[in-house]
């Protein structure tokens, strides 16, 4: 599409670190990826992420692709798995809006719909 190619490998490696520190069950590696804005209005606090994050279950991702690059902002598309603590599975898709500041990309905004 004509991306600097540079970014969109920063924020393919961004979105990956988040699902990976996840499933790892890293609550300080996927916080920080995710922008303070994100963690406040999705968990509140920090301190929930470190007390939950096992909680969280798993996430495989489908599809991804960078759909809108600007020089402070980002969106992609994404489609992914879900699989709960109890084995139930989830198939989510929507996009994500990703900002970046002085530590780089942080992923500011999700949205999600079932499938």
């Amino acid at each position: 599409m004509g991306f600097d190619k540079s970014e969109e490998r920063e924020i393919t490696f961004l979105v990956r670190s988040m699902i990976t520190t996840l499933n790892e069950k890293n609550p300080e590696g996927y916080i920080q990826t995710l922008s303070d804005h994100f963690i406040k209005v999705t968990y509140g606090d920090k301190e929930f992420i470190r007390r939950n994050i096992q909680d969280f279950g798993h996430i495989d991702l489908l599809e991804f692709e960078v759909i809108l690059l600007k020089t402070y902002t980002s969106t992609v598309y994404y489609k992914l798995i879900h699989t709960s603590k109890n084995g139930v599975k989830t198939n989510f898709y929507g996009e994500m809006i990703l900002v970046k500041s002085k530590e780089g990309w942080q992923i500011y905004y999700v949205s999600e719909e079932v499938e």
